[in-house]
């Protein structure tokens, strides 16, 4: 159910930490190439990478733009499907105050079981046997509802109970699936392999282009705003760990078990 990539398993600190030292090595090497390709060839100093370098930086620039755009979406959609998963549960909670005590007391022991193990699941981190674990468990408890309001509705001659549950544990039920899918949806590492040697085949090129002394601000800061870039691009494409994640939304769903409170 849960498949983690090389990259995705890797820490984001690690990365960035890696793009960060990377971007400064190669543009020292490529600087140090320069000079040395100018000691040997003295007329190579008036060659301008100028417009090579403005090209490679629109794309990286670019590249930048769309994989940032494209996590930026993903967090969102998923914070929203959160929301959604608890006005779910709410709706079904409510809408089993109009069954008899007797069923309504079976509903809303497995609707909090039921919540217990969303929880759980949504707090889950990366701990891919505990996720799988806990969705499996809130699915059995789901079906569990489904049984047990389409039996009543076998025997209960009042179809407007039946009307008005199951519409709204069907959307409870549903949205889990939908939850898991955005979930496992992120930045494809075919796009982020890419982004990290743009980054740094543009350090290098810049470095090479630098026919003068390494400004050391100059480098450390370009090398410094780029891989915060990227941990944002990253972090932001990983909403179970880092600093940005869904502790907020998923209080929503915490939220819920003051319902069945006495």
């Amino acid at each position: 159910m849960v498949h983690l990539t090389y990259l995705q398993s890797v820490s984001v600190y690690f990365v960035t930490a890696a793009i960060f030292l990377s971007i400064i090595a190669f543009y020292i090497f490529g600087h140090y190439l320069k000079r040395r390709s100018i000691r040997i060839n003295p007329k190579k100093i008036n060659h301008d990478l100028g417009s090579i370098n403005g090209a490679l930086l629109a794309l990286l620039g670019l590249l930048l733009a769309f994989t940032f755009s494209m996590a930026s979406a993903r967090f969102d959609t998923r914070r929203q499907l959160i929301i959604e998963e608890a006005n779910n549960i709410g709706t079904v909670f409510l809408r089993t105050e109009i069954y008899p005590d007797s069923i309504q007391k079976v509903l809303k022991t497995n609707l909090k079981e039921y919540v217990d193990a969303r929880i759980a699941f949504s707090q889950g981190g990366v701990d891919v046997p505990k996720l799988v674990k806990n969705f499996l468990h809130a699915d059995a408890v789901g079906k569990k509802l489904w049984t047990n309001v389409a039996d009543y509705a076998k025997i209960d001659p009042t179809t407007t109970r039946t009307s008005e549950i199951i519409p709204a544990l069907n959307d409870m039920i549903d949205i889990t699936t939908t939850r898991r899918a955005a979930g496992e949806s992120t930045i494809p590492d075919s796009i982020m392999y890419f982004l990290f040697a743009l980054c740094i085949s543009s350090a290098f090129l810049l470095g090479y282009d630098n026919k003068t002394k390494i400004d050391w601000i100059v480098i450390f800061g370009f090398a410094i705003m780029l891989s915060a870039t990227v941990f944002t691009i990253i972090d932001l494409d990983r909403p179970r760990s880092g600093l940005i994640n869904m502790d907020t939304p998923t209080q929503k769903l915490i939220e819920l078990k003051g319902l069945f409170k006495e």
